[in-house]
């Protein structure tokens, strides 16, 4: 194998871990806003779980350890 291609395989593997990272963190801080949301009590769940982009049964977990 060469240097060359050793790099390249380096340079994906590391892009990969940089999306998942902010994948990750966008998750997070759709998390955040959501629970700021359901501590107002002026949203629904299915309103949350649409504006935050968050599946209903997330919102209900993170309403459940609120």
């Amino acid at each position: 194998m060469g240097l060359a291609l050793i790099e390249t395989e380096a340079r994906i593997i590391l892009n990969q871990g940089i999306n998942q990272g902010k994948i990750l963190g966008m998750d997070e801080a759709n998390k955040k806003t959501a629970a700021r949301m359901l501590k107002t009590g002026k949203f629904t769940i299915e309103e949350v779980a649409e504006y935050c982009e968050l599946t209903i049964a997330e919102v209900e977990q993170l309403a459940e350890n609120l």
